[in-house]
């Protein structure tokens, strides 16, 4: 049995799918020793085999996958006695290596283990089913090249890392909100809502983290944007005033004036600090996480 599927076109950059199938081999059954262009897992259904990479032999049995990688000399054959059925998928992609990671993989890792044999089957028995040339099709067997992936991510079970304490999330998504919505009618207690946090205590976070208020950091963006509108475009400042969350002309002059010297024309005399308070939150390396 031989099931092979090569996608001709891939309108994906980052992480996507050159081919895939499923093979039952014969006994003794080999491939290589030879050399890949990109990146290329196999994992074996049933029966064994071996796997020769570098100065090293690997014994795959049923559950085990092993990485092949671009450029690297390999070669891999079934056993005499029970040979292997195994599928294979052959991917590339500007973050391929960040997936493999997630999977326990890099070039002194070749070699995971998924106890999920009949779903993996079914990811790609699905695939060669959709072996018509189409936008649908190529986005949907996209989305089961991460669902195989998320299998050997379970069965590899890395802890999951970020620098973001959970308060530290909050502050992050509070941000977003605010910049998703400056140009609504928005108050404290919406961005206290949107992270699930009383009003309070999220004020406390920004000041710890921030220095300053939610409500003095939403007039600050609001202001910032303003003044890259002011600086870049010819919009009437009632309309900047409008675009910015300001519900008239004279509340965004005030708002102004109280945090920028300005020349008589209305432009401001400095631009806006260059500050990660506006672009995107940056936890504190030299503050230990505070536990909640």
């Amino acid at each position: 049995m031989y099931s092979f599927l090569e996608i001709k076109n891939q309108m994906f950059s980052d992480f996507y799918l050159l081919f895939c199938g499923i093979q039952e081999c014969t006994p003794l059954y080999s491939f290589g020793p030879a050399v890949r262009s990109h990146h290329l897992l196999h994992y074996c259904v049933s029966g064994k085999g071996y796997y020769y990479a570098g100065d090293k032999q690997y014994t795959i049995e049923p559950g085990d996958a092993f990485l092949i990688l671009p450029d690297e000399v390999t070669f891999y054959q079934a056993d005499e006695q029970d040979p292997w059925t195994y599928l294979w998928v052959g991917f590339s992609g500007n973050q391929v290596n960040d997936y493999l990671q997630r999977c326990g993989l890099d070039s002194e890792h070749l070699i995971c283990h998924c106890e999920e044999k009949e779903l993996l089957v079914s990811y790609i028995e699905d695939i060669l089913r959709h072996n018509t040339l189409s936008y649908s099709n190529e986005i949907y067997i996209q989305g089961i090249l991460f669902l195989i992936f998320a299998s050997f991510s379970r069965s590899a079970d890395i802890k999951y890392k970020s620098d973001f304490t959970s308060e530290n999330i909050h502050i992050s998504k509070a941000i977003e909100f605010i910049q998703k919505n400056y140009q609504n009618v928005i108050t404290v207690r919406d961005i206290a809502d949107y992270v699930s946090l009383n009003r309070s205590y999220l004020c406390s976070m920004f000041q710890e983290n921030l220095h300053m208020s939610p409500q003095q950091f939403l007039l600050r963006f609001r202001v910032t944007k303003a003044t890259e509108l002011l600086s870049d475009t010819d919009l009437p400042v009632k309309n900047i005033s409008y675009s910015c969350g300001y519900a008239n002309q004279l509340a965004f002059s005030k708002a102004f004036k109280k945090n920028y010297r300005f020349k008589s024309h209305g432009l401001p005399q400095r631009k806006p600090e260059c500050s990660e308070y506006y672009t995107g939150f940056r936890p504190s390396q030299s503050r230990k996480p505070k536990a909640f």
